[in-house]
Protein backbone atom coordinates (compact mmCIF):
# COMPACT_ATOMS: atom_id res chain seq x y z
CA UNK A 1 0.00 0.00 0.00
CA UNK A 2 1.36 3.44 -0.88
CA UNK A 3 1.07 6.54 1.28
CA UNK A 4 -1.37 9.24 0.20
CA UNK A 5 0.23 11.84 -2.09
CA UNK A 6 0.24 14.48 0.66
CA UNK A 7 2.23 12.18 2.97
CA UNK A 8 4.87 11.04 0.46
CA UNK A 9 8.30 12.68 0.72
CA UNK A 10 9.23 15.00 -2.11
CA UNK A 11 12.01 13.87 -4.45
CA UNK A 12 15.41 15.45 -3.66
CA UNK A 13 15.36 17.42 -6.94
CA UNK A 14 11.98 18.92 -6.02
CA UNK A 15 13.23 19.90 -2.57
CA UNK A 16 16.30 21.56 -4.10
CA UNK A 17 14.17 23.40 -6.65
CA UNK A 18 11.84 24.64 -3.93
CA UNK A 19 14.83 25.88 -1.89
CA UNK A 20 16.31 27.63 -4.92
CA UNK A 21 13.03 29.28 -5.90
CA UNK A 22 12.45 30.38 -2.30
CA UNK A 23 15.91 31.98 -2.22
CA UNK A 24 15.26 33.89 -5.42
CA UNK A 25 11.68 34.89 -4.70
CA UNK A 26 12.67 36.23 -1.30
CA UNK A 27 14.31 39.24 -2.87
CA UNK A 28 17.33 38.80 -5.08
CA UNK A 29 18.36 41.78 -7.08
CA UNK A 30 17.58 44.72 -5.00
CA UNK A 31 13.86 44.29 -5.05
CA UNK A 32 13.49 44.62 -1.31
CA UNK A 33 12.29 47.84 0.21
CA UNK A 34 11.87 51.20 -1.43
CA UNK A 35 12.90 54.49 0.09
CA UNK A 36 10.11 56.12 2.07
CA UNK A 37 11.35 59.61 2.87
CA UNK A 38 9.97 62.82 1.35
CA UNK A 39 12.33 65.18 -0.46
CA UNK A 40 12.18 68.55 1.26
CA UNK A 41 14.71 70.91 2.85
CA UNK A 42 18.44 70.96 2.04
CA UNK A 43 21.81 69.36 2.62
CA UNK A 44 24.67 67.62 0.92
CA UNK A 45 26.38 66.32 4.04
CA UNK A 46 27.59 62.74 3.76
CA UNK A 47 27.48 60.02 6.40
CA UNK A 48 28.45 56.36 6.05
CA UNK A 49 25.81 53.68 5.54
CA UNK A 50 26.09 50.81 8.00
CA UNK A 51 26.60 47.61 6.03
CA UNK A 52 27.94 44.18 6.72
CA UNK A 53 31.72 43.85 7.03
CA UNK A 54 31.92 42.47 3.47
CA UNK A 55 30.79 45.72 1.87
CA UNK A 56 32.31 49.17 1.80
CA UNK A 57 30.23 51.88 3.48
CA UNK A 58 28.84 54.40 1.03
CA UNK A 59 28.37 58.06 1.77
CA UNK A 60 24.76 59.07 2.08
CA UNK A 61 23.48 62.48 1.16
CA UNK A 62 20.77 63.85 3.44
CA UNK A 63 17.22 63.12 2.20
CA UNK A 64 16.26 66.77 2.37
CA UNK A 65 16.63 68.48 -0.98
CA UNK A 66 16.25 72.19 -1.73
CA UNK A 67 18.46 72.35 -4.81
CA UNK A 68 15.94 72.66 -7.67
CA UNK A 69 18.16 70.69 -10.08
CA UNK A 70 18.50 67.79 -7.64
CA UNK A 71 14.79 67.88 -6.76
CA UNK A 72 13.87 67.77 -10.48
CA UNK A 73 16.34 64.91 -11.03
CA UNK A 74 14.97 62.90 -8.11
CA UNK A 75 11.40 63.45 -9.31
CA UNK A 76 12.23 62.39 -12.86
CA UNK A 77 14.25 59.32 -11.86
CA UNK A 78 11.60 58.22 -9.34
CA UNK A 79 8.90 58.57 -12.01
CA UNK A 80 10.93 56.38 -14.41
CA UNK A 81 11.63 53.80 -11.70
CA UNK A 82 7.91 53.56 -10.98
CA UNK A 83 7.21 52.96 -14.66
CA UNK A 84 10.08 50.52 -15.27
CA UNK A 85 9.87 48.48 -12.06
CA UNK A 86 6.65 46.73 -13.12
CA UNK A 87 8.50 44.46 -15.60
CA UNK A 88 11.06 43.48 -12.98
CA UNK A 89 8.40 42.90 -10.33
CA UNK A 90 6.40 40.71 -12.71
CA UNK A 91 9.46 38.59 -13.51
CA UNK A 92 10.27 38.21 -9.79
CA UNK A 93 6.73 36.99 -9.16
CA UNK A 94 7.08 34.44 -11.97
CA UNK A 95 10.33 33.17 -10.40
CA UNK A 96 8.48 32.60 -7.14
CA UNK A 97 5.66 30.77 -8.92
CA UNK A 98 7.94 28.63 -11.11
CA UNK A 99 7.25 24.91 -11.09
CA UNK A 100 10.62 23.83 -12.49
CA UNK A 101 14.17 25.14 -12.72
CA UNK A 102 13.89 26.00 -16.43
CA UNK A 103 10.85 28.18 -15.83
CA UNK A 104 12.56 29.88 -12.86
CA UNK A 105 15.73 30.55 -14.91
CA UNK A 106 13.70 32.05 -17.78
CA UNK A 107 11.77 34.38 -15.45
CA UNK A 108 14.99 35.30 -13.62
CA UNK A 109 16.65 36.17 -16.96
CA UNK A 110 13.68 38.39 -17.84
CA UNK A 111 14.03 40.20 -14.51
CA UNK A 112 17.75 40.74 -15.08
CA UNK A 113 17.12 42.02 -18.62
CA UNK A 114 14.51 44.42 -17.27
CA UNK A 115 17.03 45.62 -14.68
CA UNK A 116 19.67 46.22 -17.37
CA UNK A 117 17.19 48.22 -19.47
CA UNK A 118 16.20 50.23 -16.42
CA UNK A 119 19.83 50.98 -15.52
CA UNK A 120 20.58 52.17 -19.08
CA UNK A 121 17.53 54.44 -19.15
CA UNK A 122 18.15 55.91 -15.70
CA UNK A 123 21.85 56.54 -16.34
CA UNK A 124 20.87 58.49 -19.47
CA UNK A 125 19.03 61.08 -17.35
CA UNK A 126 21.45 63.98 -16.82
CA UNK A 127 22.63 64.18 -13.20
CA UNK A 128 22.49 67.44 -11.27
CA UNK A 129 25.68 69.54 -11.53
CA UNK A 130 28.42 68.10 -9.36
CA UNK A 131 26.58 64.83 -8.55
CA UNK A 132 27.71 62.59 -11.44
CA UNK A 133 30.61 60.96 -9.58
CA UNK A 134 28.60 60.62 -6.36
CA UNK A 135 25.74 58.90 -8.21
CA UNK A 136 28.05 56.67 -10.23
CA UNK A 137 30.04 55.57 -7.19
CA UNK A 138 27.13 54.99 -4.83
CA UNK A 139 24.20 54.12 -7.05
CA UNK A 140 24.82 53.22 -10.69
CA UNK A 141 28.08 51.34 -10.07
CA UNK A 142 26.62 49.19 -7.27
CA UNK A 143 23.46 48.56 -9.32
CA UNK A 144 25.66 47.35 -12.20
CA UNK A 145 27.46 45.09 -9.69
CA UNK A 146 24.05 43.75 -8.56
CA UNK A 147 23.19 42.88 -12.15
CA UNK A 148 26.55 41.12 -12.58
CA UNK A 149 25.80 39.07 -9.46
CA UNK A 150 22.37 38.25 -10.89
CA UNK A 151 24.10 36.72 -13.93
CA UNK A 152 26.15 34.53 -11.57
CA UNK A 153 22.99 33.65 -9.65
CA UNK A 154 21.36 32.65 -12.93
CA UNK A 155 24.15 30.14 -13.55
CA UNK A 156 23.86 28.76 -10.02
CA UNK A 157 20.10 28.53 -10.44
CA UNK A 158 20.44 26.60 -13.69
CA UNK A 159 22.87 24.25 -11.91
CA UNK A 160 20.57 24.04 -8.84
CA UNK A 161 23.65 24.92 -6.75
CA UNK A 162 21.96 25.91 -3.48
CA UNK A 163 25.16 26.63 -1.50
CA UNK A 164 26.50 28.94 -4.23
CA UNK A 165 23.09 30.62 -4.47
CA UNK A 166 23.15 31.36 -0.75
CA UNK A 167 26.62 32.92 -0.98
CA UNK A 168 25.71 35.02 -4.03
CA UNK A 169 22.41 36.02 -2.44
CA UNK A 170 24.27 37.30 0.64
CA UNK A 171 26.55 39.41 -1.58
CA UNK A 172 23.54 40.73 -3.48
CA UNK A 173 21.70 41.57 -0.25
CA UNK A 174 24.74 43.54 0.98
CA UNK A 175 24.79 45.59 -2.21
CA UNK A 176 21.03 46.09 -1.99
CA UNK A 177 21.35 47.54 1.51
CA UNK A 178 24.12 49.85 0.30
CA UNK A 179 22.08 51.07 -2.69
CA UNK A 180 18.91 51.45 -0.64
CA UNK A 181 20.65 53.46 2.08
CA UNK A 182 22.28 55.81 -0.39
CA UNK A 183 19.06 56.22 -2.38
CA UNK A 184 17.00 57.15 0.67
CA UNK A 185 19.70 59.55 1.77
CA UNK A 186 19.89 61.16 -1.66
CA UNK A 187 16.15 61.78 -1.64
CA UNK A 188 14.66 59.06 -3.83
CA UNK A 189 11.28 57.72 -2.76
CA UNK A 190 10.81 55.04 -5.44
CA UNK A 191 14.25 54.25 -6.84
CA UNK A 192 17.04 52.58 -5.02
CA UNK A 193 16.24 48.93 -5.02
CA UNK A 194 17.86 48.37 -8.33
Amino acid sequence: MTAPAHNRPLPVASVCLLAVVALLAAGCGGESGRAESETQGSSTQTTPVTTSPSTTPAPVVSATVTDPARRAYVTRVDRECGRLDTDRDSARERVGNATDAGEAVKAYDEGTSAGLRELRELRAIPAPPGDSVLLHTNLWGPVAAQLALRRQIRSALADVDVSRLRLLREQLDNLTRQVSGFSRGYGFKVCGAG
